[in-house]
Order: structure tokens, then C-alpha cells, then sequence
């Protein structure tokens, strides 16, 4: 059987939007509050960024003090219009977190130099096992179809899962999995309907398929797995069953 190694990979479990308000300047998050497990990674993604603008977050400790760095988390990787905060781990739980904008990129002392600021806000770091934090469903043969085990699961903000194919993929097979039916079938009215609870799906071979981020809307998600030729694209093996995950949802923020 072949192990998953998701937890060390930099797939955000958390996303946050950022917007910025063209008409006020001011970035505003949706959040009040921000508590994310350990060992996790938070992905910023910034609206209305403008032009010649870069994102930035920034962390502060219990005693005020501002900390340049990633605070809790092991490395910040920043794109054009996005944070990728890396593997959160630290000895302390509790920091303020805040996210900016700046003209350009790092720190200037030119006179058109600026900076925009959010609020100061609570931020968590809540200890728990990797076991709770990695679901793994298993994918066996069921007649001529496919059927996973454990057949209903629970998920929150956080949590990732993952599909392991192992005991029925062969060489010239891609895993599959769809929320609702898979377009080969019938186009869905909504195309991220897809990606049901989750954010993100990663594929590693032909045996894993992890499922990522959490969109934060609750409620019973049904799902298809399926084994595709590699070479024609055509489903050769089809789901049985009624597989469902339960999302409770972002569990980790307050408004």
C-alpha cells in the first residue's frame, strides 16, 4: 500500500480572501479570528491588488512585538497577488496576524513609498494530531465497479483527505474523483461543483488523489471515483455505491 505523504507538501488546508477597497484603501479580511491546526499551511489571496502592489502578512506576539518573519509558520513564499504561509508549527499558540499591501516589493525609503495595513487580528495555533487532521478513504473493487471505504466521512476546516487507489489502479490508469458526475458524462451548471468541499485536488501517480482546502459551506457532499484509460481519456471503471462527504464547514473563523 502506498503512503501519503500530504502533510508535507505545501497544498494550503486554509484560504483567505483579501480585499482591498478601492474606494476606502482599506484591506479588509472576512474573518474576526483565525485558528489553524499545526502542521498546516494558510493560503492569502488578495483582490483588487493594485497595479505595481505586492501582498505581504506580518505577525506580532503576545507582548506586541512585531514579528518580521513568518511567525508561526516555517516559511512565507509570496506570489503576485497571494501569501503562502508554510507548515505552522511553533511553542507558542496565541499571535496577532495582520495582512498589507506595498508599493513595490519589500522595503523602500524612496518619498512614493507606501504601505496598507489591515487590522490586528487573534490568531490560533490549535495542536492536534496529524491522524486528525489526514482522512484516508480506500479504494476497492466492488463487482465491476469501485466502492470506498469508509463509505460517509466528516470533515472541517483543516482536514484533508485522501483517495488511495492502490488496490485497484493499474499501469494505464488515472484515478478519478468527481463530485456530482464527471463531465465526460454531463457538463455541470456550476464547473468548481467538481471539487465539492474541497479546494483543491492533488494527484500524485496513479494511486493517490488528495482533496484540499475546505470552501467553508456545510452540508452533504456525494462524490463518484473512477479509473480513466490513460490513453483514450474513457472511463474503464465506474463508482458503485453513494459515497458522501459531510463538511462542517470552516470551523476556524468568527465573524
Amino acid at each position: 500500500m502506498a503512503v501519503f505523504k500530504s502533510l508535507d507538501t505545501a497544498a494550503p488546508d486554509y484560504i483567505v480572501d483579501v480585499d482591498f477597497d478601492t474606494q476606502t484603501l482599506e484591506l479588509k479580511l472576512p474573518v474576526q479570528n483565525l485558528s489553524v491546526l499545526a502542521g498546516s499551511n494558510l493560503l492569502l489571496r488578495f483582490r483588487n491588488l493594485p497595479s505595481g502592489w505586492s501582498p505581504m502578512v506580518e505577525f506580532s506576539d503576545n507582548d506586541g512585538h512585531t514579528i518580521v518573519a513568518g511567525g508561526p509558520f516555517e516559511q512565507l513564499v509570496v506570489g503576485r497577488n497571494q501569501v503562502l504561509a508554510v507548515n505552522a508549527q511553533s511553542d507558542t499558540s496565541l499571535f496577532q496576524f495582520r495582512a498589507l499591501i506595498q508599493r513595490g516589493f519589500g522595503v523602500h525609503n524612496e518619498d512614493n513609498s507606501a504601505i496598507i495595513f489591515s487590522q490586528w487580528l487573534p490568531f490560533e495555533l490549535m495542536r492536534e494530531s496529524e491522524e486528525k487532521r489526514l482522512i484516508t478513504i480506500q479504494v476497492l473493487p466492488d463487482g465491476e465497479g469501485l466502492t470506498v471505504n469508509p463509505l460517509q466521512v466528516t470533515i472541517k476546516g483543516g482536514m484533508r483527505v485522501v483517495w488511495d487507489f492502490s488496490e485497484v489502479a493499474r499501469e494505464h490508469h488515472q484515478p478519478l474523483v468527481v463530485y456530482g458526475r464527471p463531465v465526460l458524462e454531463q457538463p455541470p451548471a456550476d464547473p468548481q461543483a467538481f471539487f465539492g468541499p474541497h479546494e483543491s485536488f492533488v494527484y500524485r501517480g496513479n494511486t493517490l488523489v488528495g482533496g484540499n482546502g475546505n470552501n467553508g459551506i456545510k452540508g452533504i457532499y456525494r462524490y463518484g471515483v473512477y479509473l480513466l484509460d490513460v490513453s483514450t481519456r474513457a472511463i474503464v471503471v465506474r463508482s458503485s455505491g453513494d459515497p458522501q462527504t459531510d463538511n462542517e464547514g470552516e470551523a476556524t473563523s468568527s465573524n
